[in-house]
């Protein structure tokens, strides 16, 4: 998988969360090979870049814009073309919780 496989739309299930989440991921402006855009859960945006490096996916989210509040680690499901990623999700500065299982599922290319 490369880092333009990851822009679109995908929707995402958190492990102990009811509600999905939609990400939508563009090319960053200013780092070329990275994405940029947001995940939005009800009427709550927030900002997130990512990277594909070695196969592995990694999303940072932004809740202020600024600071990291959670992290995406994950890769893309063997069969999946590049529209399944399977990972964990961690919140940051809560070192006592555990990850998440997160999946994501590329709704739009």
């Amino acid at each position: 998988m490369n880092t333009s496989l990851l822009q679109g739309e995908w929707v995402a299930r958190i492990a102990d969360q009811d509600n999905a989440a939609v990400l939508r991921l563009g090319p960053h402006p200013e780092w070329q090979g990275t994405v940029k855009g947001e995940v939005r859960r009800g009427d709550k945006n927030h900002a997130m870049v990512g990277d594909v490096n070695d196969g592995a996916v990694t999303l940072e989210e932004s809740a202020n814009g600024i600071n990291i509040s959670a992290t995406w680690l994950g890769e893309v499901s063997e069969g999946s073309c590049a529209r399944e990623v399977r990972g964990h999700y961690q919140i940051e500065g809560n070192g006592d919780a555990q990850p998440l299982p997160f999946v994501l599922r590329k709704r739009t290319p």
